[in-house]
């Protein structure tokens, strides 16, 4: 039913065209009526319009009850000018088959991608520092780290810093091995090493007080003063190197390896049986041999001896983030600030987040061009920390280790995305969200392609997936869905 306007400066009810349009389900039937098909205004009497008006609306009534009553669909436009405004067009649907597959949850947090955090290294070795290395470079094993007196301190690779001189045949020790290891990793040839439960015979000189490695036998008589080398660098006077000398009370090192160390200054020493125990090192002549080679390749006095400050010794190779000390300064103090060679993400998480990260969890880097990088959780902190800027939730520092550092080798620094992965559902049917009917009885339902509607229970709901269960759904079975 659509009316129109009237003559200018009368109200729509004034005069007016009633339009009735009945349509049967064939399409065929459509009945008009039209008062003053002109739709100009007619100069009657207000009385005479309004009759006219209300005969109009009573037929209007009477046809639209009379073909709605015979099954006919009805439609009453109402418009200006006569004409119908169109309906908004019925979702576009499509059908979908029911897919199994793992369903992930996941949540997004910023991190930074950049070098771990700088530690500060200090020297340990009197002197002036007359070089060092710059910021941004890496050193490895066996590289100068800065020199002192213009003497290099190259990086060694362990966990046991050097705390005594090295120096006495057969010194036993974590941190003798710390050099052993590290000069056959250099190529040294540094000979056979005692194996755990070995007793070897250890001189140790008058002035080296540090402890002996391994385990001292206590059995009286082991101790006795013994006469240094009258010859610097030899373990004898007329250059022979004794022989291992028998414990009795356990194996005896080999021939060759129970040797004198060099070095040692003159005065009385004191001779100790000890056994070798698992991760110690022994000082042998074949040891000693290899470290005078190694401190004439490096430009060092050939003593055979190193001491606390001769070696840098860290967990891997590190590059240098800055200086803390200038050439001038005194050796002894804070030099550098270094950090792993390796790039690694930093996320800050809030407390109550971060007891579900585990070390090893498997992460998702997104990076600044859009690309992305798998990685896995590296370290989870132990300290929380407030927010620098106002308030908010304490947080906690969690590590991420890129798998492929290839794909940031361009990269120092740089805002990146991070996906933790919270629940995982494996091998289960999923269809698009978009499928799921919500049920007037409540619930969810999915609609087949041959029309039938089928209860399902719903599971975890992710990136635009649901789980779904249901009697009749199996995977393949082809859904509605919308578009």
């Amino acid at each position: 039913m659509t009316r129109q306007g009237g003559a200018p400066g009368t109200r729509p009810d004034d005069d007016a065209t009633i339009t009735i349009r009945a349509v049967a389900p064939n399409g065929r039937g459509q009945i008009q009526t039209d008062e003053d098909p002109t739709g100009a205004s007619t100069a009657t009497t207000s009385a005479g319009a309004s009759n006219r008006r209300r005969r109009n609306l009573i037929i209007a009534a009477a046809l639209v009850i009379g073909l709605a009553g015979a099954g006919i669909v009805v439609g009453v436009p109402w418009g200006e000018g006569g004409s119908s405004k169109p309906s908004k067009a019925e979702p576009k649907t499509s059908t979908v088959k029911v897919v199994r597959k793992d369903l992930s949850d996941s949540r997004s947090l910023d991190g930074t991608l950049g070098y771990a955090k700088p530690q500060a290294f200090k020297g340990a070795k009197d002197g002036i520092v007359t070089w060092l290395a710059a910021a941004g470079t890496t050193v490895s094993r066996g590289k100068e780290l800065y020199r002192v007196d213009d003497r290099p301190v190259p990086v060694f690779y362990g966990t046991v810093p050097l705390y005594r001189r090295l120096e006495g045949r057969n010194l036993v020790g974590r941190d003798v091995k710390v050099i052993a290891d590290n000069l056959r990793a250099l190529d040294y040839d540094i000979g056979s090493q005692p194996s755990p439960g070995h007793v070897v015979t250890v001189t140790t000189p008058a002035n080296n007080t540090a402890p002996t490695g391994g385990e001292q036998d206590a059995t009286p008589g082991n101790s006795a003063s013994a006469k240094p080398s009258t010859s610097p660098g030899k373990g004898r006077a007329d250059g022979a190197s004794p022989a291992p000398q028998d414990s009795g009370t356990g194996p005896v090192a080999s021939p060759g390896t129970a040797t004198a160390g060099t070095g040692s200054p003159e005065g009385a020493g004191t001779v100790t049986r000890v056994k070798v125990k698992h991760g110690d090192g022994v000082l042998t002549d074949k040891l000693v041999q290899a470290i005078k080679r190694w401190q004439t390749r490096m430009g060092m006095p050939s003593t055979g001896v190193i001491a606390p400050g001769d070696v840098a010794v860290l967990n891997g190779a590190v590059r240098v983030d800055s200086a803390s000390a200038q050439v001038g300064d005194a050796a002894a103090a804070p030099l550098l600030k270094v950090t792993s060679t390796a790039k690694a993400v930093t996320v800050a998480v809030d407390t109550s987040q971060a007891g579900s990260i585990r070390r090893g969890d498997p992460v998702t880097v997104r990076l600044p061009d859009g690309a992305s990088a798998a990685g896995t959780v590296a370290g989870v902190g132990t300290a929380a920390e407030a927010p620098e800027q106002g308030p908010g939730p304490a947080k906690m520092t969690v590590t991420v280790a890129l798998k492929d550092p290839d794909k940031v080798k361009k990269l120092d620094s740089a805002p990146v995305q991070v996906e933790f992965v919270s629940e995982t559902r494996a091998g289960v049917l999923v269809v698009p969200v978009t499928a799921l009917l919500a049920l007037r009885e409540g619930g969810y339902g999915l609609r087949t392609a041959d029309g039938r509607v089928v209860a399902v229970k719903t599971g975890l709901i992710a990136k635009g997936m649901a789980e779904i269960t249901g009697d009749g759904i199996a995977e393949g079975t082809s859904v509605v869905t919308s578009s």
